[in-house]
């Protein structure tokens, strides 16, 4: 997939063009954050076929639809058109919203997920319910976000598989994230305590937490709790390459650590 420079000041044009077919266009701002997803989408597609160059990749992947999409939208931009471009834009949403991505609203997101996952059980929902209770939550839904994080500490596979330290980390990480909404700080303490004891994951052993509700703690003195924190992470997060340490450090000197490099997944 292709998408040039030219991508970007191309999409000046949509401003030209408020409505489209009785609908609401899609804004440069909204085609320029496509763009952007499908940069990434394809340098993952183009590591995914490197690792694994003879994988068949299933016709339902929604990694590759999204690719075919943004290729879509890669030509419709070449041509200037504007009605070509906003059909594409808008055929590319729904599935950047079952991916969880942008410039899919948070809420959308949240309906494709529930969409995907309605009628499944056993391990195949255990291993979404982590992503229906963050999207939930980043949604606003903050009742279905505690149902899904419940769900996903009374319900362990029959098997611990990967997905298991992924659902003690996100079940108690929304949880714990409610808890400060609601003002109880002690109780998202705990929380955060009982998300860093997760035995880890593929995920958290290589990129390390999200640490959300640790900012967040921090921010209302909770140090101690964050600090206790950090040092359970070090039991599945080998591969934080002294970030941990630097973090913990900052903390007892008083400041608060930079976690803009740490992703929020």
């Amino acid at each position: 997939m292709s998408l040039p420079r030219l991508l970007f000041f191309s999409c000046f044009m949509l401003l030209l063009v408020p409505v489209v077919h009785g609908q609401q266009a899609a804004g440069k701002d909204d085609i320029q954050t496509s763009v952007k997803e499908c940069r990434i989408i394809q340098m993952g597609l183009d590591e995914r076929a490197r690792l694994q160059p003879s994988a068949k990749i299933p016709a339902d992947d929604p990694h590759a639809a999204a690719g075919r999409a943004c290729d879509e939208l890669s030509q419709a931009i070449s041509t200037s058109d504007a009605e070509k471009i906003q059909a594409a834009a808008a055929a590319l949403r729904p599935i950047l919203a079952r991916l969880g991505l942008p410039p899919a609203s948070p809420q959308e997101q949240l309906a494709a997920l529930e969409e995907t996952t309605s009628g499944l059980s056993g391990t195949r929902l255990f291993c979404k319910l982590p992503d229906l209770a963050k999207r939930a939550l980043n949604a606003g839904e903050t009742d279905k976000a505690r149902t899904y994080a419940k769900q996903l500490l009374q319900m362990p596979p029959e098997d611990p598989n990967w997905c298991y330290g992924d659902a003690v980390y996100y079940g108690n990480f929304v949880l714990g994230r409610i808890a400060v909404q609601e003002g109880n700080l002690a109780q998202a303490g705990q929380y955060l305590l009982a998300a860093g004891a997760t035995p880890g994951s593929p995920t958290l052993d290589s990129f390390g937490p999200n640490v959300t509700l640790a900012k967040e703690l921090l921010e209302k003195g909770q140090s101690d709790v964050v600090l206790q924190y950090l040092a359970l992470c070090k039991n599945f997060w080998k591969m934080d390459r002294g970030k941990l340490d630097e973090w913990s450090a900052t903390i007892r000197s008083g400041g608060v650590p930079d976690f803009t490099r740490q992703p929020n997944y």
